[in-house]
């Protein structure tokens, strides 16, 4: 067995990585202009997004949902501040999309509450060096789940091997104990579900009996349970969901139903209406609920022509933002995306405060990337004229550039 060198240890590493680094600290020389000055409640900001979060206040930010560059190849609208080595184009290509993502995952985390959390869009170009990166700049500890979303629904030809119908989003908490559970809410199907009810609200029946383990797995799981006539109801093949003590102590909640080979079944209640604190059904970590041409008929809708391709629809954003923050939250929570693009996490933001009186804020922030448009020269363009046609209210929305930043010398 080969011994380890004293300098080997495992790690993500590529050439630039010290540069990048070194970007978090380097104080920026821009400022926001007009500066913010708090009287209205959304903020849109154009430029570099890495000096823009150099400038917005930490730990003032409860969710941040980013749809950064993929790596497809194309070239990359970001300064470049680190030296290449020599090596194969795609070897440069991976290094340089890491050290453009690394300050500013960084910064994105300065600027996370407590109990905030980050959603980050990706393909299988980068996922595995994104979820790398992750653990570097927020720590493995505060990992929270890699979502597959299905992007599109297609059959037949189109690829040599295997056709991709999925994305991601790499889901990491500021500080996992501080990040409230996730929760959405029941479809009405669900909720005819709770058929039962007594003096605590509707509920429905849940086994007791806990599936798809062995006996050995939690012996503190295995133990009989004492039956309406006296009899001994013997663990079932796997455990219980619950211990003896828990048994115990909520004993109002269990129900007892004779079976057809003359023994018993044991259900807990599950009421419909939570505790407070609680959130109702938790979210799987397979998402289907809104395609790419989805987001693209959103667009549609909206200026009557696709403007940009393949933006995201808000209906995703917005399940991930209700997953994070509960509807009924309150106390004006911010959603940053820093990289913006035509702003469907603005227009989810808005919508979500329609449609239950919410004061959640967001802030977007994008460069203005030249576009060969008729009507828009920048991408910027495009996401602020996304804002006004959802929020017609310019006043609400404090629009600023990142004035005055220094280019860097070419290394």
């Amino acid at each position: 067995m080969r011994r380890m060198q004293p300098n080997e240890r495992y790690g993500l590493t590529w050439p630039g990585k010290q540069a990048a680094y070194d970007e978090i600290d380097i104080p920026t020389t821009g400022a926001l202009a007009p500066e913010p000055d708090g009287s209205r409640p959304h903020l849109f900001i154009e430029g570099d997004n890495l000096d823009a979060l150099k400038l917005l206040t930490p730990g003032s930010v409860r969710v941040i949902y980013i749809d950064p560059p993929y790596n497809t190849g194309q070239t990359m609208r970001y300064r470049d501040r680190f030296r290449h080595t020599e090596g194969e184009a795609d070897s440069r290509r991976h290094a340089a999309w890491l050290s453009m993502m690394l300050p500013r995952l960084a910064l994105a985390r300065r600027l996370l509450r407590e109990d905030g959390v980050l959603f980050v869009s990706i393909d299988d170009r980068e996922v595995h060096h994104l979820r790398l990166l992750l653990n570097e700049t927020f720590g493995t500890d505060n990992y929270v789940a890699t979502v597959t979303w299905r992007k599109k629904v297609v059959r037949g030809r189109g690829a040599r091997h295997v056709l991709p119908q999925t994305e991601y989003v790499l889901v990491y908490a500021r500080h996992l104990p501080a990040l409230p559970p996730f929760g959405e809410p029941l479809t009405d199907d669900m909720r005819d579900e709770y058929g039962h009810e007594d003096d605590q609200g509707r509920y429905k029946l849940i086994p007791l009996a806990k599936s798809g383990t062995s006996h050995s797995a939690r012996p503190n799981l295995v133990y009989p349970i004492a039956a309406p006539d006296g009899s001994a109801i013997p663990c079932p093949t796997h455990q219980w969901r619950w211990s003896k003590e828990t048994l115990a102590a909520r004993m109002d909640e269990i129900v007892f139903k004779p079976n057809r080979a003359g023994g018993w079944r044991v259900f807990t209640k599950q009421y419909l209406d939570l505790p407070a604190g609680e959130r109702e059904r938790t979210p799987i970590s397979y998402y289907d609920r809104a395609t790419t041409t989805d987001g693209t008929k959103e667009l549609k809708r909206l200026f009557g022509r696709v403007v940009i391709d393949f933006p995201k629809p808000t209906r995703l954003i917005k399940d991930l933002i209700t997953w994070a923050i509960p509807r009924d939250a309150g106390g004006a929570p911010v959603i940053l995306d820093f990289f913006a693009g035509s702003c469907p996490t603005a227009q989810a933001v808005l919508e979500l405060n329609a449609e239950d009186g919410g004061d959640r804020r967001f802030i977007c922030v994008q460069a203005a990337a030249p576009l060969d448009d008729p009507e828009f020269a920048t991408l910027a363009e495009v996401g602020l004229a996304r804002i006004h046609k959802v929020l017609p209210d310019a006043a609400l929305v404090h629009v600023c550039r990142v004035a005055g930043v220094q280019e860097p010398s070419k290394p």
